[in-house]
């Protein structure tokens, strides 16, 4: 397989298919981050419980929620699971930033290597959560490897195996450093997933079946 004509023969497929998502649906670039948080070993459904009612609060921005209670902050994340470790996550990040930086708009402006050098290292923010953040709430061109685009790629054939993430990164390159469309097709894997390439896949009615080595592999008799 040729990898960057094949991903770019995804992204028309899938566009064909589900068009122009608008992911991630936020009002302000730190409320994507929380968002980014709390969606850890979650469902999204549960976070917009959360999101809901954080926004009931104005607890929607890092500065707020430094200077809430833990308890407060807790009760209102209870939706979307692992609370009291996701308010820990959330008031860290909160005050480590807004105290160094004031906003998150102003750690985006020291670019996107400092970025990622600074959130790296902080407690709650693995590989997934600090590619979203740089890629759906600062709008670096940062492609985002989470658990779809590597089931889906180990699946579809692209990868060896789901350890084999870094070839993941070229498609930053392959999509021309394109914040919509690394947000779009991001977003087109991820709802690719929820309907057909789930854990259990339901490849019969996959769009992408025809070229997938899973389906080919199982289908042959």
């Amino acid at each position: 397989m040729n990898f960057p004509s094949e991903i770019l023969e995804i992204e028309r497929v899938l566009f064909n298919e589900f068009g122009d998502l608008k992911w991630w649906p936020a009002k302000t670039p730190e409320e994507v981050l929380i968002g980014a948080i709390l969606t850890q070993n979650t469902s999204w459904s549960n976070v917009e419980k959360a999101i809901h009612n954080l926004a009931s609060e104005n607890l929607l921005d890092l500065r707020s929620l430094s200077n809430a209670s833990r308890e407060t902050i807790s009760l209102l994340i209870k939706p979307s699971g692992f609370y009291n470790q996701k308010t820990e996550r959330l008031i860290g990040v909160s005050k480590t930033i807004t105290s160094e930086f004031g906003s998150l708009e102003n750690l985006s402006k020291q670019g996107i290597q400092f970025c990622i050098d600074y959130l790296s290292p902080m407690k709650g923010i693995g590989r997934e959560t600090m590619d979203s953040i740089l890629l759906y709430a600062m709008n670096f061109p940062r492609f985002v490897i989470d658990k779809y685009t590597t089931r889906f790629m180990t699946r579809y054939g692209l990868l060896k195996n789901p350890r084999e993430i870094g070839k993941l990164e070229r498609i930053t390159d392959i999509l021309n450093h394109d914040i919509w469309r690394l947000k779009n097709f991001h977003a087109m894997i991820v709802e690719l997933s929820k309907n057909f390439c789930k854990s259990k896949p339901v490849c019969e009615k996959c769009i992408l079946n025809k070229s997938c080595n899973y389906y080919k592999d199982k289908s042959v008799p």
